[in-house]
């Protein structure tokens, strides 16, 4: 598959907006090399060796793309809108708090993304297709890529997030043992019967394919939760999940918009799905997100201001 400029464009969009829903933030020279790669400059092979590249030499981290940046500053880019001020703006993190290891883990991510979109994968369907992607995602970025957890390893409650530093947070030892204690996810040993039967479902209804536009916001909201509550994964889930069903949305004839969404309002329409069992905040983020999909384009967008790719 040859990608577009558009298509490049979404791709590095959506792949920092799914970045920061994870807390996840992205260096200045990963910023520059994504906007070299989205306008054709730059190759998806060295771009996705570019994170190896400026752990190596940090002191000019921001260099190597500096002045192809400077050269077409008058090019609007995706990145731009994407990224403010070196770091991913959710309030969360400060890039300069960053130790170098965790930096080069989450430029990895963000540039495995990127080829992953470029990639595609193959659609098999239930659990298998899901680690493949998680695969795809965090292999040489994080142990266990693309494996299950186990009996006995526990999954943090935002999954990959709680890998990230969360300052100002009180008794944070008891916080962690009581989501443990009080863990909504599916134990590990039920993960794959709950898959089985989660996709089973999707099947028999043939992706909600046959719904119109409001009853299809309502089933991706619900299937989205129980997904979330599947959790297969000791971390990562989030970030599976959301190119999960862009894929599945798109194959049925939609496309999400992710730019919109907020790092603390997903967590909240998530959380209350989550334990609260209601799927309401779900459905409002999805139906302010959703918009009819051009089957000729590949299936992530995510808001840049610059036109439809489609």
């Amino acid at each position: 598959m040859v990608m577009t400029p558009a298509e490049r464009a979404s791709a590095v969009a959506f792949s920092y907006k799914n970045c920061e829903l994870s807390g996840i933030v992205v260096s200045d020279a990963m910023v520059m090399a994504a906007n070299g790669y989205q306008r054709g400059t730059i190759a998806l092979s060295d771009f996705a060796k570019a994170p190896e590249r400026h752990a190596q030499r940090p002191s000019q981290k921001a260099s190597a793309y500096q002045k192809d940046e400077d050269d077409n500053a008058g090019e609007h880019s995706s990145v731009t809108v994407a990224h403010s001020g070196g770091r991913i703006d959710n309030g969360q993190h400060d890039q300069a708090d960053i130790g170098a290891e965790t930096q080069l883990r989450d430029d990895r991510i963000f540039a495995r993304c990127v080829r992953l979109i470029d990639y595609g994968w193959p659609a098999y369907g239930g659990l298998d297709e899901l680690k493949t992607i998680h695969r795809g995602l965090f292999v040489g970025a994080m142990t266990d890529a693309g494996m299950v957890r186990g009996d006995g390893e526990t999954c943090m409650m935002h999954g990959i997030d709680d890998f990230t530093n969360q300052p100002n947070r009180a008794n944070d030892r008891e916080i962690h043992q009581n989501r443990q204690r009080q863990s909504p996810y599916f134990p590990a040993s039920l993960i794959a019967t709950g898959a089985a039967n989660i996709f089973s479902q999707l099947g028999e209804q043939d992706c909600f394919s046959g719904l119109d536009r409001a009853g299809f916001i309502r089933a991706l909201a619900g299937v989205f939760d129980e997904l979330n509550a599947l959790h297969p994964f000791t971390y990562g889930n989030g970030m599976v999940l959301r190119m999960f069903v862009s894929e599945l949305t798109h194959s049925v004839g939609w496309d999400l918009n992710w730019g919109t969404v907020t790092f603390e309002s997903y967590r909240k329409a998530t959380g209350l799905a989550l334990l609260e069992h209601d799927i309401s905040g779900l459905e409002r983020m999805f139906a302010s997100i959703i918009r009819l999909a051009n089957p000729t384009r590949i299936f992530l967008i995510s808001g840049w201001d610059q036109g439809p790719a489609h």
